[in-house]
């Protein structure tokens, strides 16, 4: 016993010696960050992190290490590079915002965000007592503020803007709404009227702790400058522009799919009369890796998550290819069950 003590003391000392080198590593990412911030360099680059993977697995082949895991701690050592750099404030024009909906966990994120890159921040909120940052009206928002963003539920989204609408507004205004569709029709109307207007969808929820390395999605209305504008506010995130008539097709896969698939994954287990205690006793790598997952949903913004499923008008076809996927697998024979499996491969590596 006193030998096995030793030996994890010898392991609790490399342990520790490990945690100093990220460190060491991650001052040296921060120096690099600012350097791209300065020169407003994207965060992620693609063709450095491969070589960096084939750095750890090449290390890892001399050492003795796996391949599969020498990938697993390259990954895990360039996700914290990647989230130290995109800490690191990128001070543009400062420019007068105003977030309707401010008070919302996505609007104080997004408050919180452009404060810290040098923004003027203001609010509209329906709770003033509660505001973090000044707060003005709508109307208020539409004489003074340089940029208005819509963070408010889908429900309201539209009333928002057809008074933004009313008011000819020269700001650069865009919602952040996870549905498109119940809103497409009066961002038309405000572009055809000529004024600034493009539609943002962060893929990202209000826990992340920057736009690195994460999608923002900015969809074009028919004013392509009002997306570059945009796009400049949240530089150092990989920005993916899209006609706004796609963006619902896609997010019904994205988003309402993937969704419904982790929640009627945990309805299935909470109907098993199995307990978690139970199952995770017994649990495969894929259950473990599924139910990680279907955790973090099942602690997600219920409501956002509602209407993701119920307001996007592509959801049906797509819950409906899943249903239908699942139960085709229950009837299918092995031979075809089998080209369903080498299909499903092949499309991952297209």
């Amino acid at each position: 016993m006193a030998e096995l003590d030793a030996l994890r003391m010898q392991l609790a000392d490399i342990d520790r010696g490990i945690m100093e080198l990220v460190g060491k590593r991650n001052a040296i990412a921060k120096i690099i960050g600012e350097r791209k911030a300065a020169a407003n360099e994207e965060v992620v680059v693609p063709s450095v992190e491969t070589v960096v993977v084939k750095r750890y697995v090449d290390a890892g082949a001399a050492a003795g290490v796996s391949a599969a895991a020498a990938t697993r701690i390259a990954r895990a050592v360039i996700d914290e590079s990647v989230e130290v750099q995109g800490r690191v404030p990128r001070h543009a024009e400062p420019k007068s915002i105003c977030i309707v909906g401010g008070n919302g966990a996505m609007g104080r994120w997004l408050s919180a965000f452009f404060a810290d890159r040098g923004h003027a921040v203001s609010v509209a909120v329906l709770d003033p007592a509660n505001a973090l940052y000044p707060v003005m009206t709508v109307a208020e928002a539409c004489k003074n503020a340089e940029v208005i963003v819509v963070s408010t539920p889908v429900t309201s989204a539209a009333a928002v803007l057809a008074e933004i609408f009313a008011s000819k507004t020269s700001a650069l205004v865009f919602d952040i709404l996870s549905v498109k569709s119940p809103v497409e029709s009066v961002l038309r109307q405000m572009v055809d009227a000529g004024m600034f207007v493009c539609s943002v969808h962060p893929m990202f929820g209000p826990s992340a702790p920057s736009v690195a390395g994460r999608n923002i999605v900015a969809a074009d209305c028919g004013c392509a400058a009002a997306v570059e504008e945009a796009a400049v506010l949240f530089s150092g995130g990989t920005v993916l522009r899209m006609p706004l008539e796609e963006h619902d097709a896609a997010v019904a896969y994205v988003l309402g799919i993937s969704h419904a698939v982790n929640l009627a994954f945990s309805e299935a287990l909470v109907r098993s009369g199995f307990s978690a205690e139970t199952l995770n006793a017994v649990s495969s790598t894929t259950f473990r890796k599924q139910t990680a997952v279907s955790r973090e949903v099942s602690r997600e913004n219920a409501a956002l998550y509602y209407a993701i499923q119920r307001e996007n008008p592509y959801n049906d076809a797509a819950v409906g290819h899943l249903a239908d996927a699942v139960s085709e697998l229950r009837t299918l024979g092995k031979e075809e069950f089998c080209e369903r499996m080498t299909a499903g491969a092949a499309w991952y590596q297209a």
